[in-house]
């Protein structure tokens, strides 16, 4: 029987018959007969809106939204008369990734029909990925205002008054609309984490508690969103990390989206994370609880909080995850002691960050080649998201094996690193957000260590051994506390690219510095900043009216900080940020610089020690912990221990009078030239020796069964230790 949606054979079909044909095809679910028929109509006649579209909506459907685009720009002068068409190609615009086409037609559609919604609600969605969160707020309540049933529109307003940090409104917010539509799954989920956002912790776990298993999986996907745009690689780090099924509690959605403030430089709601963690604290003590902190106690130090409360958080965190391994299923296979090996090597494997950093792949290079290779046996395991097929190449030639691990789970990573039987496992995150203390705590090695340690106080658990150094561990400063901290004789900062020279012929102008200004510079991973130092520098700014300071790329951070700095007094263009640039041209800029101003908290470390390589003048305030007094210790291992000050005040009062006298600054130049040859901390190859000697040490307790314990490397070297460790067979 003919189909009579089909022309007659013979005879000529005419634009309407295929387009009823497609329509019904479409209507049947056949989408790739209905697309032929819409092409066949398009083909008879090109202009037609109706037909573009048709075939768009179906080329769309089919996952091909290039074809789709091409099919509506075919006609994009008629699409623009009105409002819906405009807005169509709109969003075919931004599905190829056409912002600026994007941004036009929207406009368009709004200019013929200000209240055109589908309009609003898209741009101000534009607006909100694009951290615009005035406009995307603005045009959430303008659909608001036009559809105020519609419930989506209200779970904006909340995501964009939230991701503007306007905690309260969004809370206000979503709870009128929760008490408008109280079967709405997605405005419940954004109810719950808004409280706990709020510090509203006990109303957030009881709503936590009402939602279905349904609901927790959304609510899993919603922080894994909300978390996203800054935080892509900490993201999956944690993923990994994640021991237990179940879903996070209100303190941890409120510190994980704290912590990410910070690290951007909004520090708006310091003082109530920092109640809220003493608080917390106070009840796990009082009650016998314990929690894993996670990044809580290297976040904690740059609010200030106190050693004995960060030795409480990692002590509790090692037990929290001792208990979530015991009970994990598969169980954890017991770690068995290697036997020595023919060769009597002393395997030693770096769990490094990520190789995708040129810096820091370029300080581990050098770090493996000073090695003895007749003596240690050295294993690479890199973090590295999405690693490449050449990733970690260059530092084959001087390891043993390399190896990344960053998409695997603890239980993968660990069952992994045990096969290559190491006797000392160093960790190399200093406890920061992509530090693995669940690979740790699976133990893949005879002795562990975080390198370098920030805490003053060693707390016994998945790391056998604290670093330090005689700066930062003074004689005379050991407390009961300390008992296996290891301290060595100039700096427990190892890492060193000062091998590379900076791009030549790159004036001040070219980095975008000006000629005639006093440079300040901090360059520092953003999440290393803390109010307190800013507030300093500040007022260093104040002081000289002519400076400026320069800091590295921040993205979003940079608006925050500029931000802090008009509510200090100091006018945001005194502020500089360095484009993205590559190593070489990093250090052209930073050898243009003045003075570079270590941060009071967590010292710079990596900036610092290139600005100390490259000549440039540096002052650190050394405070009372171990994060503190890093720089402090690098400064003196540098030969510039008058540069080292004892308080914020006195840091603040030498960095202006240094200002103000292109003198001193010059002869602090010319003292580190002299340095580059003879002083502690440009001598990696010693440097080197001295972390040998530390494993050793705690290699041969092991392998006699003897516990950690502390000692000097220095004392050690006076003391006429024997350069070849003598290892104590196991039965």
């Amino acid at each position: 029987m003919p189909d009579p949606t089909m022309p007659t054979p013979g005879a000529a079909a005419d634009h309407g018959t295929w387009m009823l044909r497609g329509t019904q095809l479409h209507a049947a679910g056949q989408l790739e007969q209905a697309l032929v028929a819409f092409e066949h109509a398009l083909a008879l006649n090109p202009r037609d809106v109706n037909t573009a579209a048709a075939c768009a909506t179906l080329l769309s459907l089919l996952d091909r939204p290039a074809a789709a685009y091409r099919a509506l720009l075919s006609v994009e002068d008629l699409l623009m008369r009105n409002a819906d068409g405009a807005a169509n190609l709109a969003i075919a615009a931004e599905a190829c990734g056409d912002l600026a086409k994007a941004d036009a037609a929207y406009a368009r559609a709004l200019q013929l029909d200000p209240g055109h919604l589908r309009s609003l609600n898209n741009v101000g969605i534009l607006a909100a990925g694009s951290s615009e969160w005035d406009i995307a707020i603005g045009l959430a309540r303008k659909c608001l205002a036009l559809q105020p049933d519609h419930a989506p529109h209200h779970a904006n307003l909340a995501e964009y008054l939230s991701g503007a940090r306007r905690y309260a409104e969004a809370l206000d917010a979503v709870t009128a609309a929760v008490a408008r539509f109280p079967l709405d799954g997605d405005l419940k989920i954004r109810h719950a984490v808004l409280l706990a956002l709020h510090g509203e912790l006990q109303e957030s776990d009881a709503a936590l508690q009402t939602l279905d298993a349904a609901e927790r999986r959304l609510l899993e996907e919603f922080l894994l969103k909300l978390h996203a745009p800054e935080d892509a690689h900490g993201r999956a780090i944690s993923q990994a990390r994640k021991l237990s099924s179940q879903p996070p509690d209100a303190l941890q959605i409120h510190t994980g989206q704290a912590f990410r403030n910070i690290a951007i430089g909004d520090w708006r709601h310091n003082n109530r994370l920092l109640t809220l963690l003493r608080d917390a604290l106070a009840g796990n003590a009082a009650n016998g609880l314990s929690r894993d902190w996670g990044e809580a106690p290297f976040y904690g130090l740059l609010l200030g909080m106190r050693e004995d409360e960060l030795a409480q958080m990692r002590s509790e965190s090692a037990g929290a995850i001792n208990a979530l391994l015991k009970a994990s299923a598969p169980a954890i296979a017991a770690f068995r002691q290697p036997a020595a090996r023919q060769d009597g090597r002393i395997r030693v494997g770096l769990a490094v960050q990520s190789l995708h950093d040129e810096r820091r792949l370029q300080a581990i290079q050098q770090q493996l080649a000073q090695h003895d290779a007749s003596r240690f046996a050295m294993h690479v395991y890199a973090f590295t998201p999405q690693p490449g097929p050449q990733s970690g190449e260059q530092l084959r030639p001087h390891a043993e094996s390399v190896n990344e691990i960053g998409h695997m789970t603890g239980a993968e990573a660990a069952a992994r690193i045990r096969l290559d039987r190491l006797d000392v496992y160093v960790e190399m995150g200093f406890g920061s957000a992509w530090s693995r203390p669940d690979i740790a705590a699976m133990r893949v090695a005879a002795v562990q260590l975080s390198q370098p340690g920030l805490h003053r106080r060693h707390v016994p658990g998945h790391w056998d051994y604290g670093m330090s150094d005689r700066f930062a561990h003074p004689d005379g400063a050991e407390h009961s506390q300390d008992a296996a901290l290891v301290r060595l004789p100039h700096s427990c900062w190892l890492a060193s690219a000062g091998g590379q020279p900076p791009a030549e012929g790159k004036s001040r102008e070219d980095m975008g510095l000006p000629a005639d200004a006093l440079v300040l510079a901090s360059f520092l991973w953003p999440a290393l900043l803390d109010p307190h130092s800013f507030s300093v520098w500040m007022k260093i700014l104040r002081a000289l009216p002519d400076a400026v300071l320069w800091l590295p790329h921040c993205g979003t951070a940079a608006v925050n900080l500029a931000r802090e700095a008009q509510a200090a007094g100091v006018g945001p263009a005194r502020l500089l940020f360095s484009t993205r640039m590559d190593r070489p041209q990093a250090l052209a800029g930073l050898r243009h610089t003045d003075l570079f101003l270590d941060s009071l908290r967590i010292n710079a470390m990596q900036g610092l020690e290139d600005a100390l390589h490259l000549g440039v003048p540096a002052i650190s305030c050394a405070g009372e912990t171990v994060a503190s007094r890093m720089g402090g210790g690098m400064l003196r291992a540098a030969g510039l221990a008058q540069c080292v000050l004892d308080s914020p005040a006195a840091y603040q009062a030498e960095a202006v009078r240094l200002g103000r006298d292109p003198g001193a600054l010059q002869a602090l130049r010319d003292s580190l030239k002299v340095a580059v040859a003879t002083a502690p901390l440009f001598d990696l190859a010693a440097r080197v020796r001295d972390w040998e000697t530390a494993w050793t040490v705690m290699t041969e307790r092991s392998h006699a069964d003897l516990p950690p314990t502390a000692f000097d490397v220095a004392r050690l070297r006076i003391a006429g230790r024997p350069a070849r460790a003598t290892r104590t067979p196991r039965p």
